[in-house]
């Protein structure tokens, strides 16, 4: 395989996983980053043309220049889910972590960017807006400073949304300074689906978003959230061709995913139909959102990537209830 080098940083997340296949299946070779023994474990285990994994243990504070010899571009997906570490270490490793990502580029030459961002870098921290009924776009924005990230440091949701908000603004600010990188964001709303083929399959506690299907389909009580749904592989596709649109002016190259809106009632219902054999809680005993739900417009990221067909959130969730049907039989 004779294609450009890109890096995938987090390769092993859920996220990350499809990215770089997405990335493969583009024509791409792709050079994905992992913590600890795991690139030696998924060396030795994983044999796919053009797929390569390097160890990197602090994406915030290692040298990278070995890493980056011969990247073309730097696709960086990896960032500590909601709760997995204290508040400080959230902040830090979302924002140093892309700080020192783009240092390392302008030090290798590597121009081209894609980074994951997050729908909840487009406003509060609190996702309170989600239920206002509300129309947001590419070029709307949170505000959220450290101190306030560190007074709510027992909620790991508004945590990990201000680190995205604080992430993506340092990423803007580095670019002003650095005319010479041409960086693209990929804003998400919340991200189900299946598993990417090739990588680790997760454990109970690394489910993710995924986790909340999980719970609607044992019929736990589910957490009322902005019912932003896209599909995992949509996220990919968007990196992908996000990679391939040419410099825009600052602040243009912002490109909100989402498939569509579908609450948990909603899901609970469509799943009773497809999938009568999942027994989620009774729909009256799902609670309702708290307001009108606002919704994510992907308007701008359609027509710029000449995206096509978004994967409607009930193909969605229906692929995710299978990956984890299978998935729960591994475990």
């Amino acid at each position: 395989m004779s294609g450009k080098l890109v890096l995938v940083t987090g390769i092993t997340g859920f996220i990350a996983g499809h990215v770089a296949n997405a990335f493969l299946k583009a024509g791409y070779r792709v050079r994905g980053t992992t913590r600890g023994d795991k690139a030696k474990q998924l060396t030795d285990t994983i044999k796919v043309e053009g797929l390569e994994f390097v160890r990197v243990d602090d994406i915030a504070t290692e040298d990278l220049s070995e890493v980056l010899k011969g990247v073309y571009a730097i696709i960086h997906v990896a960032s500590p889910l909601p709760g997995r570490t204290d508040v400080d270490d959230t902040l830090n490793s979302a924002i140093d972590g892309t700080n020192h990502i783009l240092k390392a580029a302008s030090k290798a030459g590597i121009e081209k960017l894609v980074i994951t961002s997050s729908f909840g870098a487009l406003f509060d921290a609190s996702l309170v807006p989600g239920f206002h009924g509300l129309t947001f776009t590419y070029k709307d924005w949170g505000v959220v400073s450290r101190e306030e990230a560190r007074a709510k440091a027992e909620d790991p949701y508004y945590v990990y949304f201000a680190s995205k908000i604080l992430a993506e603004k340092a990423i803007w600010e580095y670019a002003e300074k650095h005319p010479e990188l041409d960086i693209a964001t990929v804003l998400p709303g919340f991200v189900y689906g299946p598993y990417a083929d090739y990588y680790p399959l997760p454990k109970q506690d690394q489910l993710g978003t995924n986790g909340f299907i999980l719970g609607l389909m044992s019929g736990s009580p589910v957490t009322p959230i902005p019912p932003f749904v896209v599909d995992v592989r949509d996220v990919a596709k968007a990196h992908v061709l996000a990679l391939g649109v040419g410099r825009k002016p600052l602040g243009e190259k912002r490109y909100i995913a989402n498939g569509g809106n579908l609450t948990w009632r909603q899901a609970a219902a469509h799943l009773n139909k497809v999938r009568p054999e999942i027994k989620t809680a009774a729909i009256d005993a799902i609670p309702d959102i708290p307001g009108p739900a606002s919704k994510l417009d992907t308007t701008y990221t359609t027509k710029q990537l000449n995206f096509g067909t978004w994967i409607a959130p009930e193909k969605t969730i229906e692929d995710a209830v299978d990956a984890l049907v299978a998935l729960k039989k591994k475990w």
